[in-house]
């Protein structure tokens, strides 16, 4: 019960983002570790039950959730305890592991034994003071278990949602379909009105090439997976909405859920598509049950070898816990990785997109391919400068240029990326691919516009502030997104009608497979409760746009 406590105290201050699925990894691998100190400590246990029993608690406390923290803290004092000439890399973090499981094994026996000790020469029983810290243990547990088990209780349905299916009609002709998003690429008016930056120069070089445009675009939504969900659903977020609007644990999984599961593309591969999935480490986008292909290389666990993705809650579980320096080791049994852990982050995880964006772009076109890339650029950290180098000074402050010059940096780089993924397209596809390319949100006003920037206080006015209160500028940074569309098969009047993201996979079905899907109302949804309430909207596109929004109703 010890070893679970830090999983279920973890799972319930990150409720919002976690599935149920998500808890299996974690507990699976706690109770193992509950075997292992179990057996490490059983003679003990036998001699003198009091002092196994606490030592084994103290044991679990310190090598459970948190191990890899606490051995990094402790790493300098086993080294000089213990130092091991010519052995590095993964086999050294594993030596020095099992030495630090030793050593709390150890300390926490030595403790355990003096109460012990102490018991005995006082004369108490220590089979009563045995059952009493059975006892505590298992009134915390359950102090723990209950709100847990509330949540999840309450939250149920929502982990396994499945969003309404589209119908389409077959095409003539099945172009090769790309959707690209590139995270937090503010629009045009937004990097010239806040940003000091004219973009004008990428923006024809888009109109140049067919590509229609909107400098004033703005997102339907505020964050990335509810956005992207939408887009891919061709559909507001009506349906999630109304089965969970009122409940009291709410949850961002059915809006992963509705990208893994995305109506647009079931509808594709129901003609025959295949899906190319190009992701990153966020869960809308780093795995899929549709995809044919998923070219994504971050959280990737190998068990007897079988390679699953873990999202971020079993990751991070995973890689703070004892068994994190096993999994490093890539051991093999019979030609088979027995427990092994692979990860890409950063700005490596960008350009290994940018790579497999390039190569899909160049294979010949033989239509009905859709490929959804998710690149994390211009989204911090600010990795790269203007000319494609490593920057020295990524982070998300003013620490060697002011965060505006590192952003637009980003969006220079990447506007010199696309260009060549776009021209690989065009000349690959004679012109007849459709590309949607745009931004699933706006960076963060307080990030980006505040001089004394503090993620705390950030986390806080995000996650618990009206974004009502918001001011008209932030609003639209916000909000204010890349798009561009290249439909070859729309008609002028439709694409006017569709050059936004809710309605522009409405005008590829439309204009493809025969589709006979109405376009909807522009309309744009804040967060009244903050990101806590994340199937809680309200309706601010008369704050955007300047215009009365009909239809749109209150979210």
């Amino acid at each position: 019960m010890v070893c679970l406590l830090p999983t279920l105290a973890d799972f319930l201050q990150n409720r919002f983002e976690v599935r149920v699925q998500d808890l299996v990894l974690p507990v699976a691998l706690d109770l193992l570790l509950a075997v292992v100190i179990v057996a490490a400590l059983r003679r003990l246990y036998r001699r003198h039950q009091l002092a196994g029993l606490v030592a084994g608690c103290l044991t679990a406390a310190v090598v459970s959730n948190g191990f890899e923290s606490r051995l990094q803290a402790s790493y300098s004092l086993i080294s000089a305890l213990m130092p091991i000439p010519g052995l590095a890399g993964s086999l050294q973090g594993f030596v020095f592991s099992i030495v630090f499981f030793g050593l709390a094994a150890g300390l926490a026996a030595l403790a355990a034994s003096w109460l012990g000790r102490l018991v005995r020469r006082r004369n108490w029983s220590e089979a009563e003071f045995a059952r009493a810290v059975v006892i505590a243990i298992t009134v915390v547990f359950l102090l723990v278990l209950a709100p847990v088990g509330r949540a999840l209780a309450v939250a149920w349905p929502q982990f396994f949602y499945r969003p309404p299916s589209l119908t389409i009609g077959q095409a003539e002709a099945k172009p090769d379909i790309y959707y690209i998003v590139l995270d937090r690429y503010a629009s045009q008016s937004v990097l010239k009105d806040q940003f000091n930056f004219d973009n004008s120069d990428f923006i024809q070089y888009l109109e140049a090439n067919g590509y229609v445009t909107n400098p004033e675009s703005h997102n339907n939504y505020p964050y990335t997976t509810m956005s992207i969900a939408s887009t891919l659903s061709a559909n507001y977020l009506s349906d999630v909405i109304s089965k969970f609007n009122t409940s009291s644990q709410q949850t961002v999984a059915p809006y992963h859920a509705t990208v893994r599961s995305s109506p647009v593309i079931q509808a594709l591969k129901s003609k025959g598509y295949t899906y190319n999935l190009v992701g990153n480490w966020y869960e809308t986008s780093n795995q899929s049950p549709l995809a044919d292909h998923t070219y994504q290389e971050e959280g990737r666990l190998t068990i007897f070898g079988h390679t699953v993705t873990l999202d971020n809650f079993s990751k991070n579980e995973l890689n703070d816990g004892a068994f994190a320096r096993l999994s490093q080791l890539r051991l093999h049994v019979g030609g088979f990785g027995l427990f092994q852990y692979s990860g890409q982050v950063g700005a490596d995880q960008s350009l290994y997109q940018l790579k497999i964006l390039k190569q899909l772009a160049a294979q010949p076109s033989t239509g009905g391919h859709f490929t959804f890339a998710h690149i994390l650029v211009p989204h911090d950290p600010y990795y790269f400068n203007a000319d494609g180098s490593l920057a020295t000074t990524p982070g998300n402050d003013n620490n060697g240029q002011p965060i505006k010059q590192k952003y637009v940096g980003q969006v220079k780089f990447i506007n010199d990326q696309i260009k060549t993924i776009l021209d690989q397209i065009n000349q690959t596809s004679h012109g007849q691919a459709v590309v949607v390319l745009q931004a699933d949100e706006g960076p963060y006003p307080i990030q980006l516009n505040n001089q004394n920037f503090d993620q705390d206080s950030a986390d806080s006015e995000i996650n618990g502030v009206d974004m009502r209160t918001w001011s008209d500028l932030d609003l639209k940074m916000k909000f204010g997104n890349l798009a561009a569309y290249h439909v070859p098969a729309a008609s002028a009047e439709d694409l006017a009608k569709a050059d936004d993201p809710v309605n522009i996979f409405r005008l590829v079905l439309n204009s493809y497979f025969s589709g006979q899907y109405p376009y909807l109302p522009l309309c744009s949804y804040a967060y009244p409760n903050g990101r806590a309430k994340p199937f809680v909207y309200a309706d601010i596109t008369q704050r955007l746009t300047g215009q009365p929004s009909p239809g749109c109703g209150g979210g």
